[in-house]
């Protein structure tokens, strides 16, 4: 089924499309008379013997103006503005032609004379509003749209006045009494009703043809009791013809004529009343549609508000369990941390100390890596609750910060045969929470370190750009592929073949860490020409002038 829309559009194309052939099929007429004139034939110029024919002057000007119509009833602008300006010639035409009916003068007589004759007032007139209407076709002000419905509308009533005269046979309507034999021929009238019934069609969308060709009930209506206008001009010309060529009496025929009308009219109302339930019943199940539409919605809005309050209570209630652990677990370990530290203390006096001293050390380690991760969980638990990780931020020098990062990693990079580089910009100074760049770095060089092949380098570099301070981890290690690159931040996430060395939340959190600086963390890599992370932190004002880039080897 079409949508009042499409239906809408439908309408109007079928309306522009009859407006083309309506010009079309004058054009063939008219030059059907011009050929008659040529061939002398009284049948294609006057139809009937004793009416007025169709002279070449006002077949002629049915050609141009059906030939505006056309090209005004076309996509391209070119064509609509030669439509305007045929337009006009018909209508400068006609005050001309109008106004040799001014005054008397032979010459006119003789001049039309030889023309083949002259084109009747009546005639000139349509003309003159057909000419004038199709010239203002595309005005675009309200005073232009409503002067181009009127004209045309008033050509349509005119000419139509015409042809109810010819069908009562009333001469005074298309006879001209002041010049004797020039008069409006029926195929000319029939011409010019086409012509204006085609100059509306052209913007079906305004005036009467929009409320007769609109989508909706109105517009359905009004097309379904159309028929009904033709109803009396039908009856009243056959009462007419009955009451000349029979001899029955005229009371007898006027009630013939009122019993046919009400019938007509009965089966043309029942027509647009059937039409009218059948839209009623379709809005009816549309609107039940809509609300059984409304009811699903409001179903799924409660099944949402459910799921919601779930979510919430079980991100609550995951909280609580990180807070759990984080009082319940951190405090034994910083326990066990301690013993060990007391331990190694102890060792160091005691002798044969030194070969317990590696599963003491052992031990701290692993205490330390797990204070990290409950460090780790409790931050992911509230960069996934959507809060901003808690910033202690001051003044803090880059170059300092980055050579304790390297420090950290110093042990891990020489048991693995990996040089640490460092090009640092001294006199760098950024805005940040030193304990978190710290974590961020350490995460950045742990990673590189790990993934660097014995023999590779890293490399750590701080430079200045526009207001903030660029810090840059590169390696020489197998790079990262393309296709997970764009996954490398997200909570948990890690490539198959690297799944078994860590959480993945160390990029996670870096990157909320940096986010939450007002930074930015990305990373740069080819496969099998290594990686570069790269983040930035907000500039803040030095203490002494940068000094040139230190460049060296740890």
């Amino acid at each position: 089924m079409q949508s009042p829309d499409a239906r809408q559009q439908e309408l109007w194309r079928r309306a522009r499309r009859l407006s083309s052939a309506v010009a079309g099929l004058t054009l063939v007429l008219s030059a059907a008379v011009l050929l008659g004139w040529a061939v002398g034939s009284v049948t294609l110029t006057q139809l009937v013997p004793g009416l007025p024919a169709m002279v070449p002057l006002t077949a002629s000007a049915l050609m141009l103006t059906a030939g505006a119509e056309l090209a005004l009833g076309g996509r391209r602008a070119a064509a609509r503005r030669m439509g305007v300006l045929m337009a006009l010639t018909v209508a400068l035409w006609s005050v001309l032609l109008l106004g040799t009916y001014v005054g008397d003068s032979p010459r006119w007589d003789a001049l039309f004379q030889a023309l083949g004759g002259r084109t009747s007032p009546q005639s000139a007139s349509l003309l003159l509003l057909l000419g004038l209407a199709l010239a203002l076709r595309d005005a675009r002000s309200r005073w232009g749209a409503r002067a181009f419905q009127g004209m045309a509308l008033g050509a349509l009533v005119l000419s139509f006045s015409v042809l109810v005269a010819y069908s009562f046979q009333e001469p005074r309507f298309y006879w001209f009494a002041g010049r004797g034999g020039v008069g409006i021929a029926l195929h000319t009238d029939v011409s010019l009703l086409l012509l204006s019934l085609g100059a509306l069609l052209l913007r079906p969308e305004q005036g009467v043809v929009g409320a007769f060709l609109h989508a909706g009930a109105g517009g359905i209506m009004a097309r379904r009791l159309l028929p009904a206008l033709l109803v009396p001009l039908v009856g009243g010309v056959a009462a007419h013809q009955m009451l000349r060529h029979t001899r029955m009496e005229p009371h007898l025929v006027w009630s013939l004529l009122e019993v046919a009308q009400a019938a007509v009219l009965t089966w043309v109302v029942w027509r647009a009343a059937t039409r009218l339930n059948a839209l009623h019943a379709e809005q009816l199940r549309a609107e039940e549609r809509t609300r059984e539409d409304a009811r699903a919605q409001r179903r799924l809005a409660e099944e949402n508000a459910r799921l919601y309050a779930e979510a919430e209570a079980s991100s609550r209630a995951r909280e609580d369990v990180l807070a759990i652990v984080s009082h319940d677990l951190k405090n034994p370990l910083s326990t066990v941390r301690m013993g060990t530290g007391l331990l190694t203390r102890r060792l160091d006096t005691l002798a044969g100390g030194a070969a317990l001293q590696r599963q003491v050390d052992a031990i701290d380690r692993a205490a330390a890596h797990m204070q990290d991760l409950i460090t780790r969980l409790l931050d992911a638990a509230r960069m996934d609750a959507g809060h901003l990780l808690m910033l202690d931020r001051r003044s803090e020098a880059v170059e300092p910060l980055a050579q304790e990062a390297l420090a950290m990693v110093e042990p891990q990079a020489r048991d693995k045969g990996v040089r640490l580089e460092r090009r640092l910009s001294q006199g760098l100074r950024a805005s940040c929470d030193r304990p978190r760049i710290l974590q961020v770095l350490a995460n950045l060089l742990g990673n590189a370190v790990k993934f660097t092949p014995p023999g590779g380098t890293v490399t750590v570099s701080t430079t200045q750009d526009a207001g903030t301070v660029r810090v840059s981890v590169r390696d020489t290690g197998p790079g990262i592929p393309k296709a997970h690159q764009a996954r490398l931040f997200q909570r948990h996430w890690q490539a198959s073949d690297t799944a078994h060395q860590g959480s993945g939340l160390g990029l996670y959190i870096a990157c909320g860490i940096v986010t939450a600086h007002g930074g930015r963390l990305w990373v740069d890599s080819d496969e099998g020409a290594g990686t570069t992370f790269t983040f930035t932190l907000p500039e803040s004002p030095p203490d002494h002038p940068p000094l040139d880039t230190l460049e060296g080897e740890v």
